[in-house]
């Protein structure tokens, strides 16, 4: 009955993070100095939590499973799997899901197994596939040399680490990032923690902890592959039940201020943190990597909407840079990359704009095909492409060429037509509503649309160069300074992507 209760005011807690909740939660680390500094400030805010107990019940961990970790298909809790494509379902909410594991992401044998808060603790443990979870053992994560054991999402083999050969595994490159973020936050979280394995940790460091060869596959990872909304949705579900979040999936710019190249900059809550309803707390004009808030106020351009999916209705509206999503009727092209095509996951249109999207669908970013007039379909690990002349294949490669190469027509109405530039006869991207996929036909099957929400038209810079040594001001879009008297040659350094306003003008950084 404790339990139960504990449920109800945890629920609640989940349904009041409102705007001035969200800023309260991070307020102690407001202004503070990054590196050890914030670390440490971090580490006393997300270690006040309530963990729930180990195994199997409504109200032990494979009950918050049922929360956290699922993915709805055909009106069925699909087991979200970070460890296998197999597909397994929820039954009744507690129940265990046969051949699957509660896994620790961070092995418990690392602490020498000992049933705590970091043995319980949901922000770090999985339904996991038996197989996957018993072939990773108690490995370091790394960059694998050799692979001696994969499904297609799980690899294990051998790493080298520090000069030696060691035994690891690396999850998935869609998983990297959710990966790094989860090990910063158990780091962060435990950092007092004596380490029995010290693979990527030391054994006793409340900073860094973690050691130098880990901090750059972390951040690499975290980088390469930035938050997305499983991420956001599942940070507020564990909230919800453990009343704690995972700050790098919320602010994802605190990495850099921890372990980066931020380290020397005070950190600043300017960033957008989502609630799970689809409002933002802090500024709305800029901030967290995972919030798309550089796209936040530009004007101009093709003149689709800065921060929303808007239908595109002619050829004109289209520019190399927008982010698209591919649609049919209420199902958008998702980033499950089957075997030789694409799986669907859900949108909602109202009127000419999508209102709500899941959070496997698949973001494009339009780059340039090989030819004029022609797009890349840039998916984050690769590009879309027309892989077969005789079969309807949809792949991703890591190239482009005139199979990856994209020429868009739209037609009245907003239907589109997206054809593949090579030889093969296979090439237009269309919906299969009988075998739920996106792939390549020679005709026939359901036209999509295109939604798309356009690049920033301000300044785009990649390396900010010394234009002399004068020193400046550095303010987010809303007005707010973040940096002051700086040089510019350092003015952007350790900020993430986004907008920036310098002497009255707009900077970009990618």
């Amino acid at each position: 009955m404790i339990m139960r209760k504990f449920f109800i005011i945890a629920l609640l807690m989940f349904v009041c993070f409102s705007l001035s909740a969200q800023q309260s939660y991070y307020s102690a680390i407001e202004g503070v100095k990054g590196g050890e500094t914030l670390k440490n400030a971090l580490h006393k805010l997300i270690d006040k939590k309530s963990t729930v107990d180990y195994g199997s019940g409504t109200t032990r961990t494979w009950g918050a499973f049922y929360t956290t970790d699922f993915i709805m298909e055909d009106d069925k809790r699909r087991v979200a799997d970070m460890y296998s494509d197999v597909k397994r379902y929820f039954g009744t909410k507690g129940k265990s899901v046969d051949g699957m594991n509660i896994e620790h992401s961070v092995a418990k044998s690392w602490w020498g197994g000992t049933e705590n808060d970091a043995y319980r603790d949901l922000h770090h443990l999985n339904p996991s596939d038996q197989e996957a979870n018993n072939r990773k053992s108690n490995y370091p994560m790394a960059k694998l040399s050799s692979v001696t054991w994969t499904n297609g999402i799980m690899n294990v083999g051998k790493a080298s680490i520090a000069g030696t050969s060691q035994n690891a595994f690396e999850p998935a490159d869609q998983y990297k990032g959710d990966f790094a973020r989860t090990y910063m936050y158990m780091f962060t979280c435990y950092q007092t923690f004596t380490w029995k394995y010290t693979w990527m940790v030391y054994e006793k460091s409340t900073y860094p902890t973690i050691k130098p060869w880990a901090v750059d596959l972390l951040l690499k990872w975290h980088h390469d592959d930035p938050v997305s909304q499983k991420e956001i949705e599942r940070n507020n579900a564990v909230y919800a039940i453990q009343g704690n979040r995972n700050p790098f999936v919320d602010y994802p710019r605190l990495a850099d201020f921890v372990w980066g190249d931020s380290v020397d900059y005070d950190f600043h809550l300017y960033g957008n943190v989502e609630d799970g309803s689809g409002n933002q707390s802090g500024s709305s004009t800029g901030g967290s990597d995972g919030s798309d808030g550089e796209d936040s106020g530009a004007t101009g351009g093709s003149g689709l909407s800065a921060t929303k999916f808007a239908l595109v209705e002619s050829n004109s509206s289209l520019s190399v840079g927008d982010t698209i999503i591919i649609v049919c009727g209420n199902f958008a092209l998702s980033t499950d990359q089957r075997a030789n095509n694409r799986g669907i996951t859900t949108v909602e249109v109202s009127g000419s704009e999508v209102v709500s999207i899941a959070g496997d669908v698949q973001k494009i970013v339009l780059g340039n095909g090989t030819a004029l007039a022609t797009f890349a379909l840039n998916v984050g690990d690769g590009y879309l492409y027309a892989a077969s002349s005789s079969s309807n294949y949809l792949r991703t490669q890591g190239n482009v060429d005139a199979n990856a190469s994209w020429k868009i027509t739209i037609a009245d109405g907003g239907a589109a037509d997206i054809a593949a530039q090579g030889g093969n006869t296979r090439n237009l991207l269309r919906y299969n509503p009988s075998a739920k996929i996106f792939s390549c036909y020679k005709s026939g099957q359901n036209k999509v649309s295109i939604y798309a929400k356009r690049a920033s038209s301000v300044t785009k810079v990649d390396t900010v160069k010394n234009s002399a040594n004068r020193r400046v001001n550095v303010y987010n879009q809303g007005g707010k300074l973040l940096r002051s008297n700086v040089p510019f040659a350092r003015a952007f350094y350790g900020l993430p992507r986004g907008v920036y306003v310098v002497d009255n003008e707009k900077y970009y950084i990618k």
